[in-house]
């Protein structure tokens, strides 16, 4: 099962001191199910968000001699329609020449641009010559680390989604883990003399994004995914309680992934930050790190985001209802 790639311009939408003249191009692919499956009589777009250090590749994986590592395939293959975004100024999205004015506001403004595009062209089956029309659906984000920042700053700033799914970040604070501690992984404030665009290497947060049972060959391919990322993004994805505000504005659904091992001090305060959520549901994957869909129990992770989005359950429940 393949994916649509496409590109979605969102200059006209940015200010103009941003792409410094260029055009400002967002990278997606689309996965189109062969059966959509209906989610309260709607199909379910589900949009994913990647962390720092990754692109949109995080969420299709593919290991050598392993197989099950794509969260994208297996929503797919379950009948969801998946969007993978590369944010601006990463993969293969457009790298802002004034990377320093990038920040996560800037960005959101970018996700939901192409969002929203994307989104018009499945509805009016514009999207390539093979997909019909698949309105109306249900609209799913899912941010994963920096990534849920990121959602979490668009959904206050835009609603763009009626439920939302936050794996691997904290409303408290990210802190890394070191020899077995957390400590806080505040790398602010900005220091304008550091490249705009920088790139962080995994083996320096190997605690912190693996659990010690991930194999050699795994971690090899992590290490290949690895890329530059907006300097400015990284620095606000780590300062302590900068979406504290933005997470109690959160009207929908909230469902939090967090590793065994992973960034939150107290992932079981997380959920008290969603003040506004009718419904907010914690999930402790065990055995994993930081980047759970390299994690040996992901599969429990992707299933239960599964049958998350397709309970009618949470788009039948008032506001206030826990």
């Amino acid at each position: 099962m393949g994916y649509i790639a496409t590109l979605i311009d969102v200059t006209d939408g940015l200010p103009r001191e941003i792409g410094g003249g260029e055009r400002l191009l967002i990278s997606a692919w689309v996965f189109i199910p062969v059966h959509p499956e209906r989610v309260d009589g709607k199909c379910a777009v589900i949009v994913l968000l990647n962390g720092g250090t990754y692109d949109k590749r995080y969420w299709h994986i593919s290991v050598p001699g392993r197989s099950g590592y794509s969260m994208a395939e297996y929503l797919q293959e379950r009948g969801h329609v998946i969007v993978l975004l590369d944010h601006l100024g990463v993969g293969e999205s457009s790298r802002p020449l004034n990377g320093y004015v990038l920040d996560r506001h800037i960005a959101a403004s970018a996700s939901q641009i192409a969002v929203t595009e994307i989104f018009d062209r499945l509805a009016k089956g514009q999207l390539d010559p093979s997909v019909p029309p698949l309105s109306p659906f249900v609209k799913v984000g899912v941010g994963h680390s920096l990534g849920g920042m990121q959602l979490i700053t668009q959904q206050a700033a835009y609603r763009t989604f009626d439920r939302i799914a936050i794996t691997g970040y904290t409303a408290i604070g990210v802190h890394m883990v070191h020899d077995g501690e957390h400590k806080s992984g505040y790398l602010g404030p900005v220091d304008y003399s550091r490249p705009a665009y920088i790139t962080v290497s995994h083996e320096l947060v190997r605690e912190t994004f693996f659990f010690p049972d991930i194999a050699d060959d795994v971690i090899a391919v992590d290490t290949a995914l690895t890329v530059d990322v907006p300097y400015v993004l990284i620095v606000q994805s780590s300062t302590a309680g900068i979406i504290t505000k933005e997470a109690s504005e959160i009207s929908v659904p909230v469902y939090i992934c967090l590793g065994e091992i992973d960034v939150s001090p107290d992932p079981y305060s997380e959920p008290s930050y969603f003040r506004r959520s009718p419904q907010v549901t914690l999930h402790i994957l065990k055995r994993s790190g930081h980047c759970q869909v390299l994690a040996s129990t992901r599969v429990e992770m992707f299933d239960r985001i599964n049958r998350w989005i397709s309970d009618n359950d949470l788009h039948s429940s008032p506001p206030g209802v826990a």
